[in-house]
């Protein structure tokens, strides 16, 4: 009896286990998901060329223009 009960133990503690690491897995992935996108990014590139074009006194080209320093508004580059 004392052998059943410590197999049906290890086998709550390993549906346990497993769904742990399911849990962890999908949260890390909908924190890379938010956290990486590559709409953020997009704007960010577009400031810093900017900025870096305006340092080097290069031509900026007009959507680099267009594009204010404190916006981060993607709708606003249209």
């Amino acid at each position: 009896m004392n052998m059943k009960m410590l197999i049906f133990f290890r086998m709550i503690n390993s549906t346990y286990l497993y769904s742990f690491f399911i849990l962890l897995a999908i949260s890390s992935l909908i924190y890379l998901f938010f956290n990486f996108r590559s709409g953020k990014n997009e704007v960010s590139n577009k400031i810093l060329l900017k900025n870096l074009l305006e340092s080097l006194d290069m031509e900026i080209p007009d959507e680099l223009k267009a594009l204010e320093n404190s916006s981060t508004d993607p709708q606003k580059l249209s």
